[in-house]
C-alpha cells in the first residue's frame, strides 16, 4: 500500500475513532442526564405481582425491576398496587411473606367505599414494607374524619405527618382544610408522636399544623381566602428555604398586604412571629 494510501488510511481510521468516542460520550452523559432506565425483569418478581393480583379486591398491580446508567449493577425494584381498603390487610401480609430476595419499594393507592383515596409509600426495604405509620389506621382514620377526598399520607421530616392533597386544589383551601381541622384526630390514627407536626399540603398550600392548633389555624386560613383573597400560603414543610430564611410566604393582591401580615402576626400560632414574604 503507497505510503499517501496509508496516510488516509489511518486520518480515516483516527476520525471515525474520535467520532466513536465521542459519541459514545455523548451517549453516556445522555443516559447521566436523562437517569435512563434499563428493564431487567426476573421471574422472582413476576412471581410477587401474581401473588399481590390473586388478593380479592386488588384492581391492578404494575411491578417494575431496572438499572440505571452509568453503573448498570444493582437493580432497583417497585410495585405498585391499586386495591379497595378491605384488600389492604391482605396486601400487607402478602408483601411481609414474599420470597422476593431484593429489595422493593412499595406505593399503595388504596379506595375506600366512601370514595375516600389514600396513597401510601414505603421507602425500599426487605419484607414488610415500612411505611412509619399505620397504614390500615390511616386510611380508616381519613375515611372516618375527612371521606370523599385523595390524600397521599407519609412520614417525613422529623417525624412529622404529611398530608398531601392530590386532588386539582380549590383557590380558599377547601380541599384541605378538613386535614387542618382534624389533624389532631390524624396525627391518633396514624399512631405517631401525639406531639408530631402534621404537615398539610397542596400546590397553593403548606402548613404546619401544631398539636391542638388545628381550630385556630383553620380560622387564619379562612379569614385569609374570605377577607383578603389569598390564593397561596405556605408556611412551615421540612427542608430549609433556599435562601436558608423561615418566612410564611403568601399570594394575594397587594392592597391586602398589611392586613395580611397583621392577620399572621395576631393569630397566636407558631409561626406568627415570622416574616411575611408576598409572591407575585
Amino acid at each position: 500500500m503507497p505510503w499517501r494510501t496509508r496516510r488516509r488510511v489511518g486520518t480515516v481510521l483516527g476520525v471515525l475513532a474520535v467520532i466513536l468516542v465521542g459519541g459514545g460520550a455523548v451517549m453516556m452523559y445522555g443516559f447521566l442526564a436523562d437517569e435512563t432506565r434499563f428493564d431487567r425483569p426476573s421471574a422472582e418478581l413476576d412471581a410477587l405481582r401474581s401473588d399481590v393480583a390473586a388478593v380479592p379486591g386488588v384492581r391492578a398491580v404494575d411491578a417494575q425491576r431496572w438499572v440505571e446508567a452509568p453503573t448498570f449493577s444493582v437493580p432497583s425494584s417497585s410495585v405498585r398496587v391499586s386495591a379497595e381498603a378491605e384488600a389492604l390487610p391482605a396486601v400487607l401480609k402478602t408483601a411481609c411473606s414474599t420470597a422476593y430476595p431484593e429489595a422493593v419499594s412499595w406505593n399503595l393507592d388504596v379506595d375506600t367505599a366512601a370514595g375516600t383515596g389514600v396513597w401510601l409509600h414505603a421507602d425500599a426495604t426487605r419484607g414488610c414494607p415500612d411505611f412509619g405509620l399505620d397504614p390500615g389506621a390511616v386510611v380508616q382514620g381519613l375515611d372516618r374524619l375527612v371521606p370523599g377526598i385523595r390524600i397521599s399520607a407519609s412520614i417525613g421530616e422529623g417525624g412529622r405527618l404529611v398530608l398531601s392533597s392530590m386532588e386539582e386544589p380549590s383557590p380558599d383551601f377547601a380541599d384541605v382544610l378538613p386535614l387542618v381541622d382534624r389533624a389532631d384526630d390524624l396525627r391518633s390514627a396514624a399512631g405517631i408522636d401525639p406531639d408530631a407536626v402534621v404537615e398539610v399540603g397542596s400546590s397553593l398550600l403548606i402548613v404546619d399544623v401544631e398539636a391542638g392548633a388545628g381550630a385556630a389555624t383553620r380560622t387564619l386560613l379562612t379569614t385569609l381566602t374570605d377577607r383578603y383573597q389569598v390564593t397561596g400560603f405556605f408556611a412551615g414543610g421540612s427542608g430549609t428555604p433556599v435562601d436558608g430564611v423561615d418566612k410564611v410566604q403568601v399570594t394575594a393582591p397587594a392592597q391586602h398586604h398589611a392586613a395580611i401580615t397583621g392577620a399572621i402576626a395576631g393569630s397566636g400560632l407558631p409561626f406568627a412571629a415570622l416574616p411575611v414574604s408576598f409572591l407575585g
